[in-house]
């Protein structure tokens, strides 16, 4: 009888009430987020990783990462301006890892050197500007906690890193989703930028 009545309350649900929450096959099609900058974002699984768009809205602001499992970025298209800026353009970076990234798992650590390279266009008379450089990095994967979005709720493991080179160095952060197989970042540089929202295409 309980069973009959819970039956007929969802019928009588609106459509949509139901979250439709992501899986870890939902990146073949893509799954779409929101941070709490107002910016939506997209990641699907490209060339052998997870290409990660955080600026998928319309703007000049770029930010587009090819990565491995969401955390590792490979390569990288920033433009971090909502307007125009003489004599500035799309910065592109590499990053080769020594070694092979690992699975987040909670507790541990990774420690590895980044080669990265970087070329900035620049529409003033220079040019383009290069940049090679090397980084020693430390990925700390903390403890497991739930992280619920969009009324779904996922195992997540917090994922912070620290990158070291000759200028002085720099932090991120990214939420793993140890069930979905995937990380999206939540802090640069000491600045907070969580999500707020998850749900597949």
């Amino acid at each position: 009888m309980r069973h009959a009545i819970l039956a007929a309350c969802l019928t009588l649900l609106p459509l949509g009430a139901l979250a439709e929450c992501v899986t870890a096959d939902s990146l073949v099609k893509g799954v779409s987020f929101k941070r709490a900058d107002g910016r939506a974002g997209r990641a699907v699984a490209r060339d052998g990783g997870i290409y990660v768009d955080y600026a998928a809205g319309k703007g000049l602001w770029t930010d587009e990462r090819q990565t491995l499992l969401g955390i590792y970025e490979t390569n990288t298209t920033s433009f971090f301006s909502d307007e125009e800026l003489i004599g500035s353009g799309d910065t592109r970076q590499t990053w080769k890892f020594r070694g092979k990234p690992p699975v987040p798992k909670a507790g541990e650590s990774w420690k590895t050197r980044i080669s990265a390279d970087a070329v900035t266009d620049n529409s003033s008379e220079q040019g383009y500007q290069e940049w090679s450089g090397k980084f020693d990095a430390v990925y700390t994967f903390l403890p497991e906690m739930e992280a619920k979005l969009s009324g779904c709720t996922y195992r997540a493991i917090p994922v912070e890193a620290t990158f070291l080179g000759e200028d002085g160095g720099f932090t991120r952060r990214w939420l793993y989703f140890a069930n979905l197989g995937f990380g999206l970042e939540t802090k640069r540089d000491g600045t907070g930028n969580g999500l707020t929202a998850l749900k597949p295409d």
